[in-house]
């Protein structure tokens, strides 16, 4: 069951990005390796703290505590307190004042909805022998892509990106809503009801998406001056 709730790193030591750490164990350690000191999810920045947070599971809910780090941890922007945070599906977890990124995804605590009335993209390939579970499929009340036949493992900011394109598919989606809606958490009353987020960011995060969907990351248009569409 456990296969469903990973962490992918989007942002740590060389080598590290796009790492995707299955939670399996009860209980992560997250901190700075030091001689002999290895955390389970370890990093080697001078800025994390050794024992920097734990990451606990409690039944079927995760849970985020900073251990007093001395540069703090933050979930989707909101520095921790003393007390566990619950962790939701796409939380995006900072140390460090960004030295460390981290994505939370858990599948399992997407509901799964009516399946009678579940709404649901499939693109199979050109060519395929009936009964091939070839293709992209995308449930979208689960929160869950199928390339192939296979689960696909995504982080939060990817996986939110992709469902608002294909909630709005076949219509182009600007700039400007791509950051509200991926980017909620940089909003300020300094920058108003626009994130601040820089194009550069926003293509990354279209890149890593195609990258991701392979031979169906050519669905994801670019609309010159505008922003993205997935096209159908």
């Amino acid at each position: 069951m456990e296969k469903g709730v990973y962490l992918v790193i989007e942002k740590g030591d060389p080598g590290q990005e796009g790492s995707v750490i299955q939670l399996t164990q009860q209980e992560y350690l997250i901190g700075r390796r030091w001689q002999n000191n290895q955390p389970d999810i370890a990093f080697s920045s001078q800025v994390i703290s050794r024992r920097h947070a734990v990451i606990s599971r409690q039944g079927h809910e995760f849970r985020i505590v900073d251990l007093r780090s001395k540069h703090g941890t933050e979930v989707n922007g909101v520095p921790l307190a003393d007390a566990p945070r619950l962790l939701q599906d796409g939380d995006r977890i900072t140390l460090a004042k960004g030295a460390v990124v981290l994505s939370f995804n858990n599948l399992l605590s997407a509901p799964a909805g009516d399946l009678g009335i579940t709404q649901e993209l499939k693109l199979p390939p050109a060519a395929v022998e009936p009964g091939s579970s070839a293709g992209l499929v995308i449930h979208l009340e689960r929160r869950e892509i199928l390339l192939d036949g296979q689960t696909l493992l995504m982080s939060g900011k990817d996986m939110e990106l992709l469902l608002l394109l294909y909630q709005r598919v076949n219509q182009a989606v600007g700039y400007e809503e791509i950051k509200r809606r991926i980017w909620p958490e940089r909003i300020t009353e300094s920058n108003g009801q626009v994130p601040d987020v820089g194009r550069d960011e926003i293509s990354a995060l279209v890149y890593r998406l195609r990258q991701k969907l392979g031979r169906y990351g050519e669905r994801i248009r670019t609309i010159p001056r505008y922003g993205y569409m997935l096209d159908l």
